[in-house]
């Protein structure tokens, strides 16, 4: 089957399951009772893509937690115990200096909590108005080294959310997750880059050309240790360079399916 029938295909997929949802989240809409906090991160979800929820946890418990699991990052990737695994990136064109360890709560137990933790279930919730799942949670560690880091893209073309949780300060200098306001609600640019894209069919990320036309709605999401950010990730994103120092965040995965993911396993 030629390449391009194949991209198209897989838009027709995507698009279509979206129509299902709506349809049933319109008909059948999930309705978690929400709190005057909760309604206001789903306001700002739902206009600008992202919500920024400060002391989400004490700066002090993300330090700490910080310093218990940056001393699990090597040099080589390998199996932890529990089922947790670390994956170090390096030799690659971006993102150098990358190590995630997935599964980080079967490492540390006490993290199954965060992973599940109802108050950021809801709001996703309401945001798609149907169900979604935690499908796994990621600690990173991004060295101070890494200043080649991807330039703005989607997760993928299907509907995903991620909660961060900042373990560190970040401010400019140590890389903050960094959005394009509003880009979450442009679907025809999706589905066009999914049909389209180049330089291979499937790729997830955008040039300097096509983001050029939001590029005035950039915002950097700095914060102290303890900072949530809620984001849907169909939104175009990237994690800013670092220069100044290292930077460790905890990944929410928030999916449709539920059932753990398999990733870079």
């Amino acid at each position: 089957m030629p390449v391009e029938l194949q991209t198209t295909r897989a838009a027709a997929v995507i698009v279509a399951d979206d129509i299902r949802d709506y349809v049933r989240g319109r008909a059948r809409p999930t309705t978690p009772q929400l709190d005057a906090r909760q309604r206001k991160v789903l306001e700002e979800l739902r206009r600008d893509g992202f919500s920024v929820v400060e002391g989400y946890w004490p700066r002090e418990r993300a330090l700490g937690l910080r310093d218990r699991l940056e001393p699990y990052i090597g040099t080589e990737s390998c199996d932890l115990s529990g089922g947790a695994y670390l994956r170090v990136w390096d030799g690659k064109d971006h993102d150098q200096g990358v190590r995630r360890i997935y599964y980080v709560d079967r490492l540390l137990p006490e993290l199954s909590q965060l992973r599940n933790d109802q108050w950021v279930l809801d709001i996703v919730a309401a945001y798609y108005r149907i169900p979604f799942h935690s499908g796994l949670l990621m600690f990173q560690h991004n060295l101070q080294t890494n200043h080649r880091t991807r330039f703005f893209h989607v997760d993928g073309f299907a509907r995903e959310f991620k909660a961060f949780v900042y373990l560190d300060d970040v401010d400019a200098g140590n890389g903050p997750f960094t959005y394009l306001r509003g880009s979450h609600r442009r679907y025809l640019t999706r589905v066009r880059k999914q049909v389209m894209g180049r330089p291979k069919p499937g790729d997830t990320s955008f040039s300097e050309e096509e983001v050029r036309p939001l590029a005035s709605e950039e915002v950097q999401l700095c914060g102290q240790a303890g900072t949530l950010i809620l984001t849907d990730v169909r939104g175009l994103h990237r994690g800013s360079p670092q220069y100044d120092r290292s930077r460790s965040v905890l990944v929410n995965y928030i999916v449709k399916h539920a059932g753990d993911l398999e990733l870079d396993h």
